[in-house]
């Protein structure tokens, strides 16, 4: 049995496998480069809480392979997710945030609510 730390990267990987995905093409869908996932995939680096649910979106699987804890901690992320962005995106698509940390709290502030300059 894989230890905690191990099954996400393992997740990943198996879920892109499943579909027949190369990293590159799980990279176009949730705005990353391809030696994210890569790096994802062997436990080197780990997904952000934007990319986490971009992932969840993309790879379903991911979620229902983990176990415990994490499993509900993804389930929080997506139920959050489609509570705050209900109505925002056509089906079948997830909201892809700004890159950079300023745009990105003023987009989830809402118009004309961001930070100051």
């Amino acid at each position: 049995m894989a230890t905690p730390g191990h099954r996400l990267p393992q997740a990943i990987r198996a879920a892109r496998l499943g579909r027949r995905l190369t990293q590159g093409q799980l990279a176009a869908q949730i705005g990353v480069n391809q030696p994210t996932i890569s790096f994802w995939e062997r436990g080197i680096e780990t997904p952000t809480v934007e990319h986490l649910i971009g992932l969840a979106l993309a790879l379903p699987e991911v979620v229902e392979s983990l176990e415990g804890r994490e499993r509900e901690l993804f389930q929080r992320l997506l139920r959050l997710e489609r509570q705050l962005f209900a109505g925002r995106c056509a089906p079948g698509m997830h909201l892809r945030l700004p890159a950079s940390p300023r745009r990105r709290a003023r987009f989830l502030s809402g118009p004309g609510r961001g930070p100051s300059h």
